[in-house]
């Protein structure tokens, strides 16, 4: 297979690379031999016109080649008739070839061999030729897979072989041609004229005060003096509104100039097929005709005889088409008047450009004189305020806009200028105090942002008036607020800044009439000999207050280097975690999911274990939470999708359980990308699992920010035949709004209510609820956290379908699983 493809590959770049047929036809015997055996092999060109052969490349271990141009009807009978009348690649056994015999259809022509093997060259549809390979040992034999593969190079060699031909054909025009030429104008008289005229053009190209319809009137005048010109046009081409306008027209056959010479949009005339092609166009009316034909045209005038066309272009640029006609049979244009009106038109594309530059640098020095006058006048009042705008600049650039506190920059060079002072004063003490809002995006999510706008002013101004004057209360962005509290006598004063202002943020705000509340965790850094910039220190701030967050909020912690190696923990956890998504170590364990009824196996819920080459197995709860702090949690969860998907697509096409399903968790904001169902989709694709097989699971989290996105990709999940599973449900939000809005499948009830249902009677009702709530709105409920024969039969009694937990099983391996589908499955057949 590889070497089909080297050669294949070669074909292409020989169609590429080759400059002569001389070269090309062995280097593509050369390549045909590297796939199969073609110690007789020719090439055959047929002319359809002359109906003529004519073998361009021959090798044959028994036969001559027949040598020139042979006439077509002389082989009429042979193989080579059959594959080109036919147009049909044609593999020849002995079999066939005594069957064509019998019935008269082929006739011998040179040593008859074993097998004979040809395809057609077509191009647009049309035989020029035929490829042919053929054996004389009957060891050597063919069959439908080299038919294939020569018909398949034959597609290949086809474009290369036209190229080469034309170019060889337009090769040898040229030089006719040229020689014509040259000949031609030895033997005119004209030649001193011709110079002179050019001459003339040029000197008008640069004679930028010459008014543009007297150049187009001279140039005319020009040209009619060595081309018949009675009927020219020019015509400028408009990209941004795609028409033609005609600058300088004269035609002897329209009594209405301007009416036949009126702009027009661009349409599939002559004129626009020189735009299009950017080349010179010269055209007889027989071949005007013959693109009409083809559709590329409309149809010419009755009375064109012949038409000529170049390009305007000036720099690449396309500027028009400049045009000579004539009516008359006497007047027929040739490529030495096609040099000639081609050369012209170098001029007056830089003729029309040159006036364009002219006329817009004459605008552009009229509006630039005009503004000049306009700041003039404005002058006085730009430098009255410019003092004002200059403050204000300063004052904007160094305060947050909102509550008009300093902003991160001015903070960190007053916090840089304090670590200054430290090292050069051994009694200058400082502390840094970061500030996070407990419980601000509530407010945001529940009220809006306006009331945290405000509540964010409240409490900035509340902190001015906590600290002292000389320090510092800045705004980092968002619920992020910092203090830096200089020339310290104890750390007892950062502690008591400290306590006050935790004390003032746990009391309750008014906003728009409702009580708020709020709370704050702060972390403490002090001055310290190691500190040498304010990144560091603020970074180490900033970590005591995720440790205050993380010990229960509402309080303070002062940073220590404990907490550095929890960061560094952190960060080389973070680590890992990129190189196992990259390594593919992320691996599902399924917990089977029981239909509550009659104990049959509906599917697997996969969760997403760790089997780590550097930590071993990692537990969820180890990687899980930094997973989603850093978002790497979404490459994780598609890891995890594509690998439950392969694995259950094998169980089917193993066990024959194709109707068993996975469902697999998904982030809430892997909801929020637009790219989800497109991604979803892939996986399907690429493991080969029907959709209806898929569920996916999210938490009521996702529902609650960027709704419109979230609900435009359960929709198109749905649409693809994705389930959707609520996942813990009950234990946030739990609002009905949005199970009637979102098209959610099936609730899952979180294992807390499920948790010794039987000794709960306010867990029993929830769950009622749940399950009373699920069946009006026609979705099925699933019970996790079962861990009970007691647990399992209180569901079935409340008309829960389904339910998962460790009384049915574990989450498991993928053997494992194999194995426990294989008992449920010999279970459910013996019974």
């Amino acid at each position: 297979m590889q070497a089909r493809y080297t050669a294949l590959f070669k074909l292409n770049q020989l169609s590429q690379e080759c400059n002569d047929l001389d070269s090309f036809y062995p280097q593509v015997h050369t390549t045909i031999a590297s796939l199969m055996t073609a110690k007789n092999f020719f090439i055959v060109l047929y002319d359809q016109t002359f109906e003529t052969l004519e073998f361009v490349y021959y090798l044959d271990e028994k036969d001559e080649k027949p040598s020139g141009i042979i006439d077509y009807q002389d082989y009429d009978g042979s193989f080579t008739n059959l594959v080109i009348e036919s147009k049909q690649p044609l593999l020849l056994t002995p079999e066939l070839e005594k069957q064509l015999f019998d019935n008269y259809k082929i006739k011998q022509f040179g040593v008859r061999g074993t097998d004979w093997l040809g395809v057609p060259l077509l191009q647009n549809g049309l035989v020029i030729g035929t490829i042919t390979i053929q054996s004389y040992d009957e060891k050597i034999r063919y069959n439908e897979s080299d038919l294939n593969l020569l018909t398949f190079a034959a597609q290949h060699i086809v474009g290369a072989m036209v190229r080469l031909q034309d170019q060889q054909r337009l090769k040898n025009a040229v030089n006719a041609r040229t020689k014509e030429l040259m000949a031609q104008i030895r033997e005119r008289e004209k030649s001193e004229l011709l110079q002179e005229s050019l001459y003339r053009i040029s000197e008008l190209t640069t004679d930028i005060e010459l008014d543009i319809d007297t150049f187009y009137s001279k140039v005319h005048n020009i040209i009619g003096q060595l081309i018949n010109a009675k009927n020219f046009f020019i015509a400028k081409y408009e990209k941004d509104s795609d028409t033609l306008s005609f600058s300088y027209y004269v035609d002897e056959k329209t009594s209405n100039l301007a009416k036949d010479f009126k702009p027009r949009k661009l349409s599939n005339r002559y004129s626009e097929l020189v735009l299009r092609r950017r080349e010179t166009v010269l055209l007889t009316y027989q071949e005007m005709m013959s693109l009409h034909l083809e559709g590329e045209t409309k149809k010419p005038q009755d009375d064109i005889h012949s038409w000529l066309g170049v390009p305007l272009i000036y720099s690449g640029q396309l500027l028009g088409v400049m045009v000579l006609q004539s009516y008359y049979y006497k007047t027929t244009y040739n490529q030495q008047d096609a040099e000639l009106l081609n050369f012209v038109s170098n001029h007056v594309s830089a003729a029309i450009k040159r006036r364009e530059l002219a006329d817009f640098e004459r605008r552009s020095h009229e509006l630039l004189e005009q503004q000049v006058k306009l700041r003039t006048l404005a002058l006085e009042d730009e430098i009255t305020h410019r003092k004002q705008a200059e403050k204000l600049l300063k004052h904007t650039a160094a305060h947050d806009s909102l509550t008009g506190l300093p902003n991160r920059m001015v903070f960190l060079d007053l916090l840089n200028h304090a670590i200054a002072c430290a090292k050069r004063k051994d009694d200058f003490s400082f502390a840094v105090l970061f500030l996070d809002l407990d419980r601000f995006k509530v407010v945001n999510d529940s009220l809006g942002h306006h009331a945290g706008d405000v509540l964010l002013k409240i409490i900035a101004r509340e902190l001015l008036a906590i600290v002292r004057k000389v320090d510092t209360v800045a705004r980092l962005g968002g619920d992020e607020f910092v203090i830096l509290i200089e020339d310290l006598k104890s750390n007892n004063e950062a502690f008591e800044v400290a306590q006050r202002i935790t004390a003032f943020l746990q009391q309750p705000f008014t906003i728009d009439n409702q009580l708020v509340y709020t709370g704050t965790s702060i972390g403490i850094s002090f001055s310290n000999i190691r500190y040498t910039d304010a990144d560091t220190m603020l970074r180490d701030a900033d970590t005591a207050m995720y440790h205050a967050k993380d010990n229960g909020r509402g309080r303070y912690e002062v940073f220590d280097d404990s907490m550095h190696q929890k960061v560094q923990n952190a960060l080389s956890l973070e680590a890992d975690i990129r190189e196992a998504i990259t390594w593919q170590e992320f691996i599902p364990y399924f917990q089977p999911i029981i239909k509550l009824d009659n104990q049959k196996l509906k599917g697997f819920e996969a969760l997403a274990r760790w089997q780590s080459t550097k930590r071993g197995f990692v537990y969820p709860n180890d990687f899980i939470p930094l997973a989603e702090e850093t978002d790497l949690i979404k490459e994780i969860d598609i890891q995890i999708i594509e690998k439950s998907c392969q694995q259950l697509k094998c169980w089917h096409d193993e066990l024959g359980c194709d109707d068993l399903y996975v469902s697999c968790n998904l982030f809430s904001k892997q909801f929020f990308s637009t790219s989800l169902p497109q991604d979803i989709e892939k996986v399907l694709k690429r493991t080969g699992l029907a959709p209806h097989h898929l569920r996916v699971e999210l938490t009521e989290r996702a529902l609650l920010e960027n709704a419109e996105i979230v609900l435009t990709n359960m929709q198109a999940l749905k649409n693809m035949g994705v389930k959707i599973l609520l996942d813990d449900f009950g234990t946030g939000y739990s609002s009905l709004g949005y199970l009637h809005r979102f098209p959610i499948d099936v609730l899952k009830i979180d294992r807390s209510f499920i948790s010794n249902v039987d000794e709960h009677n306010n867990n029993r009702a929830i769950i009622r609820t749940i399950v009373d709530l699920a069946n009006n709105l026609q979705m099925s409920t699933v019970g996790e956290g079962i861990e009970s024969l007691a647990d399992a039969e209180l569901l079935q009694q409340m008309d829960c379908v389904y339910g998962q937990g460790y009384y049915f099983a574990k989450p498991m391996s993928s053997q494992d699983t194999k194995d426990y589908i294989i008992q449920k499955l010999y279970y459910s057949s013996s019974e």
